[in-house]
């Protein structure tokens, strides 16, 4: 089930974009720089994984050093009875959930967490600003006449009996304003996706994207291939680059999905299977969507508003497909968005330490001089937590106000934070692990070894 999970958490918005991507770039190109981008997601995600048993080892280590008895001399540990045995669980089994940030917090220093929450947050501002767009431009495309969905301009009249303030864009942003409106209240009381949201949503996702694939076989079946992509077209590549790193980003979540797993035996191959399940259902989805028509949109799902309606069927499909990221996407933007928010204020905390007293009986000690100071800190602290959720809501309001160009948005995001937080996050969070990922006694001695060097060496 936990594989599940994360194969639904890979195949999501970025898969939208695509098509449009596969048929700017050419259908070469485009196999070649996915291939090569599920590879690096793939080794980044073992690393994150890897990281991931070491900081539980280190808790294990960390509680053992509590219990365990240990000697002292001039206040440093020369002898630990801290050992791994054969017998029982191993310590670097999975059992606790650790996120990036908190593994970024004990592999890395101040100055990687810092990097690790920028790098995350500006990804989740990304994700936010792809998630309102494409509502939006869902919703609009559902408002505005269906005719000849894949040549209108955002300067065309939403309808002809429409008259002042009637174009396209005008209804777009609309669309825009209410969607944050709906999402507002679902964000203050802090919704979380229960058991059955996932479910529902899962469904709804499997059922869209096969529903995409045998439409537009079909389509090719009975009228022939329409669309004409390039074998290569490096024009194209910024675009493919930035939305096939931004299609595989899975690994911010990765520890509340590996975590809760009964059997975390062969979960590397496991994960691999999932991997090329994913790449397989992409290059079938991009391949075909380029292929079927001749101008694939930013949001895949709207190509499938035909000029002709020939049946009920192909009504009720392609309603379900233009109204299925409304659905999905409506559900998931309060859940970034209160993650955003919560790792916003953890950011501020580490580059403004608030440095108030952790407890009541602390603040007694003070006299009235000492506690003005720290009533006014604590102003500014509810000052920030007012202004950090109108910030994380307004930015992404505002980068889909001024455009609705879902393509450009999956670029950017996926050329930059994305790419930062797979590479370098992960690498690092392997590398500085490497030295916790000796066995528990043999570090311990070392580390013993190496003072007991230095004292000699400076008596």
């Amino acid at each position: 089930m936990g594989f599940l999970y994360i194969f639904n958490l890979i195949v999501g918005t970025g898969a939208l974009a695509l098509p449009k991507a596969f048929q700017t770039a050419g259908y070469a190109l485009s196999v070649l720089v996915l291939l090569i981008s599920s590879i690096v997601s793939y080794i980044a995600a073992t690393f994150v994984i890897e990281a991931l048993s070491v900081g539980n080892a280190v808790h294990v280590r960390k509680r053992r050093q509590e219990i365990e008895p240990t000697i002292e001399y001039d206040g440093r540990v020369l002898i630990s009875d801290v050992v791994v045995t054969e017998s029982g669980p191993s310590s670097f089994e999975i059992s606790e959930k650790i996120e990036v940030s908190q593994m970024a917090s004990m592999f890395l220093g101040r100055g990687g967490v810092i990097f690790s929450y920028l790098a995350l947050d500006i990804y989740l501002f990304g994700d936010l600003a792809i998630y309102s767009t494409t509502v939006s431009k869902s919703m609009m495309n559902m408002i505005c006449a269906s005719i000849n969905t894949s040549t209108v301009l955002s300067s065309d009249p939403c309808h002809d009996s429409w008259h002042l303030l009637s174009d396209r864009l005008t209804v777009y942003r609309v669309c825009v304003l209410l969607f944050i409106s709906v999402c507002i209240p679902m964000i203050i009381i802090g919704i979380t996706k229960t058991k059955y949201l996932q479910l529902a949503t899962t469904l709804s996702r499997w059922s869209a994207f096969i529903l995409m694939i045998f439409l537009a076989s079909a389509q090719m079946v009975t009228s022939g291939p329409t669309g004409n992509p390039p074998v290569v077209n490096i024009h194209g590549f910024g675009s493919l680059f930035g939305v096939a790193v931004y299609a595989f980003m899975c690994h911010h979540s990765i520890p509340s999905l590996v975590t809760p797993m009964r059997s975390k035996s062969g979960v590397y191959g496991k994960l691999f299977c999932i991997y090329l399940l994913v790449l397989s259902f992409y290059f079938t989805l991009s391949i075909t969507g380029s292929f079927a028509f001749a101008h694939v949109q930013d949001v895949y799902t709207l190509n499938f508003l035909h000029d002709d309606l020939t049946s009920a069927f192909y009504f009720i499909c392609d309603h379900f497909l233009a109204l299925f990221p409304v659905f999905t996407l409506t559900t998931n933007y309060p859940i970034v968005a209160v993650t955003l928010i919560n790792n916003i204020r953890v950011l501020r905390d580490l580059l403004f330490p608030s440095g108030t007293m952790p407890s009541e009986e602390e603040s007694l000690l003070e006299d009235d001089e000492e506690r003005d100071p720290r009533r006014r800190n604590g102003n500014a602290l509810k000052a920030s937590d007012v202004f950090i959720p109108l910030f994380v809501i307004g930015i992404p309001t505002v980068i889909s106000l001024v455009t609705d160009n879902v393509l450009m948005l999956a670029t950017v995001t996926g050329s930059y934070p994305d790419k930062k937080t797979i590479s370098l996050v992960g690498t690092e969070l392997r590398d500085l692990s490497a030295v916790e990922s000796l066995p528990l006694d043999i570090n311990l001695r070392a580390f013993q070894f190496t003072k007991l060097l230095q004292r000699l060496k400076h008596p």
